[in-house]
């Protein structure tokens, strides 16, 4: 029997060597991709795994509950906890700080930047992690220990033989000398940790100072758990709001405390580690997580190109049944069976899916790599899992796209195909298969593809959308640490110097800010005291001609009137003295005014502290656009009083390229600051993670749509070859009674293109409710507009009409005298 089918499908690459060769391209090309596209979704869903014990490691979020506000989850969460959790739970096994930081090691002037993370001395303990040189236990045991990747020690020694070594870091301008302690051995898959290239341990004296360390709701990094069993993650949960109330309260004068009711606006969260890559997209502070719905669409892709490719295979197969009816009927007249033929065809369908499937394992290999360059992750070719899932996906694609051609085949009767004139077409029930095939091919391939036009028109707007202030011209540098108002100025003064700069000023937000605070504003209104928190930034002159945001109503401030001057730290934090202040149009609307312009010469009051509002500017957006934009109050410093604390320069620049502009200010940087890096950047590169998720994955949406309007056109192209082969007859009557060319055209279009109307009928509404559930995503979106839906449907008749163009052509010009002869 073997023997019999390699032979068959030998005689059929010889014969029709169109048809066999789509149908094996079809095939390997749906294998290869979704082959890839798995291997993208199990890296996606791997992540953590690695991490031994993981099913025991949580996260602990803090989700705020405040006025005027949307609720918000926080992935970072109040070191002060930390003692309180070991003490009431003994279900936690144990417990660090995780605080992400950047080191750099400075030689003849040049930084060489390395991630990093400060940790305590149970990190390995915690994450099971081992070393490859070092002892886990002893690693970060002493102060200046230094546990470094092995990516790091090459980069910074050349050499992974350092233990003893000494280096010295640089930490946002705190120099401190190490000793290498450990190399760290590297955690198989994506995790949390993988960027991690040096580890050291938490300075005493930031333990001591930070009010993260100090206070209920005052967070800086992410607080990791160990339970001692993965079923303690729900009895810790069933005990936390209880544990908020009896350590997190106090009256309002303890510092330490939230206030009497704490548990009416704050909330801690256990997050396990192993869904926060998912988890994590409508969390605060938190690399971007990724969507699961996205990810799972993208599986889908590729589930649907192997469904494509094998409805192809149909179609094709079912072509050439009509070609194979007197080779059936010759064998069933010589004794063969019809279950010996349906096998024999079954088997022909396995050997050619097989065939397939070692050439899709090539388009795996060639597709894999580009998939992980269009989205930066580090997804590779994993051969225990594809030659695991490839014998499956060969075996269902070959019993799904050969057990109806078989059985049509194997059930031809011989008395029937050898009396008749014409071959066999299978009847109308074959037929309608056929159309519903290519209706289902291109309905799914329609549908990817206005999903994909949506999706690339909201990843471009999201990059040109209108922030509320000016993008071009603009480099926002990195935080200026400490509060030294000498230093300040000199710093000012610096960068004022720069041929080129028109304006500078220095702001505590900026794009994609590194730390963010809240406070609570109360406005006695008409209708009643409304409360809300909002947003605190403080800026200094030149701050208006640097961003340049839009005034709505009132005025900016004036550095010459001396009651533009904001609070001190003691006035904000003894809620004392009466200010003017701007806020922005969320929170002029959120305290309940109708137009900005009455929000004018209103005071809102934080306890004592009175804050006037003298103007209102459009909402400025310097966080994703998936987030809403907070109600924000900004104050005014001039450095006459009161030192910012960490400001965030920002320069207009005019007559100079970008790079020509940030090399300039980065040397003038250095001669204040030489310890401290510099980097001024463009807005749109320092808010770039906000964007780079989506349109690295709307590409895997461009290369399911191509694939998929491939494989449908195949599809299509063997549905008019076979139809084109089964009309000849039709088409010479037709001439001969008068029918024109054109005329023949047109219905052959007609007729070939009517599945693929039905299937933009199908498809659009699908769609519409996909990407209607994607949008809502987003605070600044696009509007779903008909145009994605018509120049997908426009496209999709236009492919199709190429694709079998060429048959229909040929056909309506034949000559009907040959046509009336042909068989």
């Amino acid at each position: 029997m073997l023997s019999t089918i390699l032979r068959g499908a030998a005689r059929q690459a010889r014969r029709h060597p169109v048809y066999v060769g789509l149908d094996l391209l079809g095939l390997a090309l749906g294998i290869g991709v979704f082959l890839s596209l798995a291997l993208l979704v199990r890296h996606e869903y791997s992540f953590n795994a690695g991490l031994p014990g993981v099913e025991r490691l949580v996260r602990l979020d803090e989700r705020w509950t405040l006025p005027g506000v949307a609720p918000m989850e926080e992935g970072d969460a109040t070191y002060h906890a930390i003692p309180f959790l070991l003490q009431d739970f003994p279900e936690i096994e144990d417990a660090l700080h995780l605080v992400g930081t950047t080191f750099r090691t400075e030689q003849d002037g040049k930084f060489t930047k390395f991630d990093g993370i400060e940790t305590d001395a149970s990190f390995f303990r915690v994450f099971g992690i081992g070393l490859s040189r070092g002892v886990a236990g002893e690693a970060l045991a002493r102060p200046d220990g230094l546990v470094l990747s092995e990516k790091a020690a090459l980069k910074a020694f050349g050499t992974l033989d350092v233990l003893g070594r000494r280096i010295e870091l640089n930490r946002l301008g705190t120099r401190s000398v190490h000793v290498v302690t450990g190399i760290m051995t590297p955690v198989r898959g994506p995790n949390l940790l993988a960027n991690a290239e040096m580890v050291v341990p938490i300075p005493a004296e930031e333990a001591r100072t930070r009010p993260c360390f100090l206070y209920w709701g005052s967070s800086c990094d992410p607080v990791i758990l160990r339970l001692r069993k993965p079923e303690d993650i729900d009895a810790v949960r069933a005990r936390l709001r209880d544990f908020v109330i009896r350590h997190a309260s106090g009256a309002e004068s303890d510092p330490a405390a939230i206030g009497p009711h704490p548990e009416k606006i704050y909330e801690l969260r256990l997050v396990p580690l192993r869904q926060t890559n998912f988890y994590d997209v409508g969390v605060e502070n938190t690399d971007d997580g990724v969507d699961r719905n996205v990810v799972d669409a993208i599986g889908l892709i590729g589930f649907l190109a192997l469904v494509l490719a094998c409805a192809n295979t149909i179609n094709l197969a079912t072509a050439r049944a009509g070609l194979r009816a007197r080779e059936v009927a010759v064998r069933k007249t010589l004794g063969a069976t019809r279950r010996l033929l349906f096998v024999q065809f079954m088997g022909e369908a396995l050997f050619v899916t097989s065939v397939a499937g070692i050439v899709g394992l090539v388009f795996c290999e060639i597709l894999t790599p580009e998939i992980a360059s269009l989205t930066g992750e580090a997804v590779t070719v994993s051969y225990g899992f594809v030659l695991a899932v490839l014998p499956v996906v060969i075996v269902l694609a070959g019993l799904a796209s050969g057990f109806h051609p078989a059985t049509i085949l194997s059930g031809y009767r011989p008395a029937a195909v050898l009396a008749a004139a014409r071959m066999p077409s299978g009847g109308r029930g074959a037929a309608r298969l056929r159309n519903s095939l290519v209706a289902g091919q291109f309905a799914i391939a329609v549908a990817i593809v206005i999903c994909t036009l949506v999706i690339d028109r909201q990843t471009a707007f999201m990059r040109d959308a209108d922030r509320g202030y000016v993008k071009s011209g603009l480099l926002v540098g990195q935080p200026l640490r400490g509060n030294d108002p000498a230093l300040e100025r000199r710093m000012l003064d610096a960068l004022r110097s720069v041929p080129g700069v028109t304006a500078i000023a220095f702001g505590i937000l900026e794009p994609n800010p590194h730390s963010m605070s809240r406070s609570g504003y109360k406005y006695a209104g008409p209708n009643g005291p409304v409360e809300i928190q909002m947003l605190f930034d403080r800026v200094g002159p030149g701050y208006f001609e640097v961003y340049r945001p839009r005034l709505l109503a009132g005025r900016w401030f004036d550095p010459m009137r001396g009651q533009d001057e904001g609070p001190d730290a003691d006035n904000l934090r003894n809620g004392t003295g009466s200010f003017n202040a701007v806020v922005n149009a969320k929170a002029a609307a959120t305290l309940g005014f109708a137009s900005p312009g009455l929000a004018i010469g209103q005071v809102l009051t934080n306890d004592g502290l009175k804050a006037r509002i003298i103007g209102v500017v459009d909402d400025m957006r310097f966080v994703s656009p998936r987030d809403p934009v907070s109600p924000e109050i900004i104050y005014f410093d001039t450095l006459a009083r009161v030192p910012f604390v960490d400001p965030v320069p920002a320069v207009r620049f005019a007559g100079v390229t970008r790079a020509v502009m940030a090399e300039r200010l980065d040397r003038a940087w250095a001669t204040v600051r030489p310890e401290l890096a510099s980097s001024f950047q463009p807005a749109d590169e320092r808010m770039e993670d906000y964007f780079t998720g989506d349109e690295r994955r709307g590409h895997i949406f461009t290369l399911g749509a191509v694939v998929s309007l491939l494989i449908a056109c195949m599809g299509l192209y063997s549905l008019a070859a076979f139809s084109a082969i089964r009309r000849v007859h039709e088409i010479g009557i037709r001439k001969t009674l008068g029918a024109s060319g054109g005329q023949i055209a047109g219905l052959l279009l007609r007729d070939f293109l009517r599945p693929v109307a039905l299937a933009c009928v199908l498809a659009c509404p699908v769609a519409w409710v996909l990407m209607r559930s994607w949008l809502s995503g987003f605070d600044q979106r696009v509007p779903l507009s008909p145009l994605h839906f018509l120049i997908a449907v426009g496209g999709a008749f236009l492919i199709a009409t190429l694709t079998v163009l060429g048959q229909t052509i040929r056909v309506a010009r034949a000559e009907p005298a040959r046509a009336l002869r042909a068989q």
